[in-house]
């Protein structure tokens, strides 16, 4: 039942709004803003034109969220302010209580607002940790917004080209925080609550005014040689052509960067599938994951003592999100992303804390992108350069990478070559990126890798339940060395889509 209705002021269509804590939508009929006050209904101007991506929610939706039933009410689209785009979408819980939904990199964030005071802006950066009411949360991201397109209701003026300031933060357990600061003038707003996975939402009706997509998920045409391009990702936001080598945005079908360098293929094929017998930091394993994206990169000087490379596997599950396959110094490692708040690291450089383990750094470096082909989901360049550290507990690595705005974190551990080829045909292929050191530890293979896989499955199985103790970790970590692992172990890139921070400002 509508709250309130009438025409359009733009167009005179009819447009009634149905939650009584939205303040403005989208009209279907003409993409004008229309904000409602207690006399009339008013036109912000009209959103951009844009394509919405093919995501798993949109307004219309219902279902259940950890035992809560939700409907999505709106949806906005943001402009990042290095050229990528995200959605976050608007709804109320159990009918009458808002929420915001956020997808970034796979994982999906559920936020409401919180009665807590906000630090001050200008005292915060990537990695500081921040008292939130009873929580701490650790900044994983400062960034801006810039409000581009939307459909549906909203709970605020979305007035086309609004800026706002936003700051993702996430705490240990799953829990997540985002500040909006608005134009940076306004008082802050506070939304706190959990990352979590969309195997966690159980979607039991559709909206019926879905939008259709341009972009089709089953392929593209290369914009540069005209190739047949897969599509595997809803999340995709670059494409390297296997063919002409030519990088291109999917969203607008249109070539943003050439690579001349011509390169053998990858060892394992761009679309290939597979399941994963090893569990993951997040306990996952058993499950099918595809092959989207390969890139080389690297460290040091071309050419010179200090370089050296290494191969990654961008993987895809549409319940579990992103993982990274990295080849490194005759090595395959399973790389899972973590939140900031997963990791202790008030004593880096020294060491950090996971799962009250102690990581020693390794190493430290600038990491850039030195090729790419097939798929990725933030908007990759070649060149493209990230700090990264690794520290190391027996066979895990967990990482860092760092920009001024931002930091991600991931967690590594090594599997059997022999595992990479059952699940995705691996093919050696020579290659100065990711070859064995001279002495160094190898890959893991026959019986060795067997009680490796079986080792980790055992720990990791512990972290799934949340039963892991001293013991079993410390199995793992005196089974062997560390093998000559210095890999950078892929993460979540910078210049990716924000988690969120803008919603219900």
């Amino acid at each position: 039942m509508a709250v309130t209705s009438g025409p359009c002021p733009n167009c005179g269509g009819s447009i009634e709004f149905r939650a009584g804590s939205s303040l403005s939508l989208v009209c279907k009929y003409c993409k004008h803003v229309v904000v409602r006050t207690d006399r009339d209904l008013r036109n912000l101007g009209r959103v951009a034109d844009v394509t919405f991506g093919d995501t798993a929610l949109a307004p219309g939706d219902r279902g259940t969220f950890r035992g809560r039933s939700f409907s999505i009410e709106g949806r906005l689209v943001l402009q990042h302010p290095q050229g990528g785009t995200w959605e976050e979408y608007y709804a109320l819980f159990d009918g009458r209580n808002p929420a915001w939904i956020s997808e970034a990199q796979g994982y999906w964030q559920v936020v409401t607002a919180a009665p807590v005071p906000a630090p001050p802006l200008a005292a915060l950066r990537p990695q500081l940790p921040v008292q939130l009411g009873q929580g701490v949360f650790v900044v994983q991201e400062k960034n801006e917004g810039t409000f581009l397109s939307g459909e549906g209701e909203l709970p605020f003026a979305a007035t086309p080209g609004t800026r706002r300031i936003f700051v993702d933060l996430s705490g240990p357990q799953g829990s997540w925080a985002s500040i909006d600061y608005g134009d940076g003038q306004s008082a802050p707003q506070v939304f706190v609550g959990v990352q979590t996975s969309f195997a966690e939402f159980q979607v039991q009706q559709r909206g019926g005014d879905r939008p259709v997509a341009a972009v089709k998920t089953q392929s593209i045409k290369c914009p540069n040689c005209g190739g047949d391009l897969p599509v595997l990702s809803p999340g995709s936001e670059r494409m390297a052509c296997k063919y002409c080598n030519a990088i291109s945005d999917v969203k607008l079908q249109q070539v943003v960067a050439q690579q001349a360098q011509a390169r053998e293929g990858p060892s394992i094929e761009l679309g290939r599938r597979g399941v994963v017998p090893v569990a993951d930091a997040k306990g996952v394993y058993n499950v099918e994951w595809t092959v989207l994206g390969y890139m080389e990169r690297s460290t040091g000087s071309p050419g010179s003592d200090d370089w050296f490379g290494w191969q990654e596997y961008l993987l895809y599950n549409a319940q579990h999100g992103y993982r990274w396959l990295v080849f490194d110094e005759g090595n395959f490692l399973l790389v899972t992303p973590l939140a900031a708040g997963d990791v202790d690291a008030s004593r880096a450089p020294v060491f950090v804390n996971h799962r009250n383990l102690h990581f020693q750094r390794r190493n430290a470096q600038q990491a850039r992108v030195d090729y790419v082909v097939g798929e990725f989901y933030w908007k990759v360049a070649v060149g493209e350069s990230v700090w990264a550290e690794d520290y190391v507990h027996g066979r895990e690595v967990v990482s860092s990478e760092r920009t001024e705005t931002e930091v991600s974190w991931s967690h590594s551990v090594v599997i059997p070559t022999a595992v990479v080829t059952q699940a995705f045909g691996y093919q050696p292929k020579a290659s100065q990126y990711g070859a064995a050191v001279v002495g160094g530890g190898g890959g893991a293979n026959g019986l060795v890798g067997l009680i490796v896989v079986i080792v980790v499955v055992l720990v990791f199985a512990g972290v799934a339940c949340g039963s892991c103790g001293d013991d079993g970790t410390s199995s793992s970590s005196s089974s062997s060395s560390t093998g000559g692992i210095y890999t950078t172990s892929g993460g979540i890139r910078s210049g990716s889509s924000s988690g969120g921070g803008f919603g219900g400002k």
